[in-house]
């Protein structure tokens, strides 16, 4: 009965160390999950931040230009800005980008960065040649930026 008694209290034991790391891991991964979400959410505050300012740095300055560097979060692979006046020519952004020119007509944003991100992303007063630009970004991607007096355009560099 001894032996049989050990027997079953070393099964016990190995099914709780079991039990235990199946609770480690997947606490592990809940965790790195969460973090890594969190990093991506900071990374695209510090873009919106970062275009905002830049381009109302330069908006009264008429005539000077600038390049603005900015990081992208690393699961966007394009870039789109649309100028914040509807009456500009964007009848190519509506043809390529039908969702995006829906959003774009309600007012509410005009900077796209695809795959779409969760917070809209509206600059007033923005100018861009042709109504609209589209770029591929990995990772960066430098915009000129130029002021005139009551609006900013807006380019890549």
């Amino acid at each position: 009965m001894n032996k049989k008694a050990q027997m079953i209290g070393q099964i016990f034991v190995l099914v709780i160390a079991a039990i235990v790391f199946i609770l480690i891991l997947g606490y592990g991964y809940s965790a790195i999950s969460h973090f890594i979400k969190s990093s991506e959410q900071v990374a695209l505050i510090e873009f919106k931040t970062s275009l905002i300012s830049g381009v109302e740095q330069i908006k009264s300055d008429y005539g000077s230009v600038r390049k603005v560097s900015l990081r992208i979060p690393k699961r966007h692979q394009r870039l789109c800005v649309v100028s914040s006046d509807t009456d500009a020519d964007t009848g190519e952004f509506q043809t390529r980008f039908p969702l995006l020119f829906e959003i774009w007509q309600t007012g509410s944003e005009n900077v796209f960065l695809i795959p779409k991100q969760e917070s809209p992303i509206f600059i007033s007063e923005v100018v861009v040649p042709n109504g609209y630009f589209c770029t591929g970004v990995s990772g960066n991607v430098d915009l000129r930026v130029k002021g005139l007096g009551d609006k900013t355009e807006v380019s890549v560099w």
